[in-house]
């Protein structure tokens, strides 16, 4: 009888201790992802926050200068809102659909940068030269808003 008392303590403290550690186990993965979930909200709004005020920054350039613009100004005005640091972080944490719209909306904003640095386009809404560099820009944009949103919020639609 006395060793059927003690396998039956130590079987409860086998299972009790098991228990713990597998909740404990979930929780922390649980957790991982969460702050995972955060790192990537945080990298895509840094790359998302880079990409509108380097256009901004690239159309008050333009605006502001008689054509043409000086490539050094055009190149400065570019990496003065640290887009490539955050294209780079963007990297590191989105999945691949996410960082192939990145990279398609960052080719367009460089297409961008290069048109007001090598030719004589006008920053209007009635330019058709802009509108032909402006609208693939806000194209590739808006599929990036839309592929981070779904990689933020799988599951979750509007």
């Amino acid at each position: 009888m006395e060793w059927l008392t003690l396998i039956s303590t130590l079987s409860g403290g086998v299972l009790g201790v098991g228990s713990t550690l597998v909740v404990e186990a979930v929780r922390a993965k649980r957790e991982r992802g969460h702050r995972y979930a955060e790192l990537q909200r945080t990298a895509c709004v840094r790359y998302l926050t880079a990409l509108t005020e380097t256009e901004a920054a690239l159309q008050a350039l333009a605006l502001s200068h008689s054509t043409p613009i000086a490539n050094a100004d055009v190149v400065e005005a570019f990496r003065s809102r640290h887009l490539v640091p955050a294209r780079y972080e963007l990297f590191l944490v989105a999945p691949p659909s996410v960082y192939t719209a990145a990279h398609e909306a960052y080719d367009r904003l460089r297409a961008m940068r290069v048109a007001i640095a090598t030719t004589n386009v006008v920053v209007s809404d009635d330019s058709a030269d802009w509108h032909a560099i402006h609208v693939p820009y806000d194209d590739a944009f808006r599929r990036l808003r839309v592929a981070m949103r779904e990689s933020l919020s799988p599951g979750f639609r509007l």
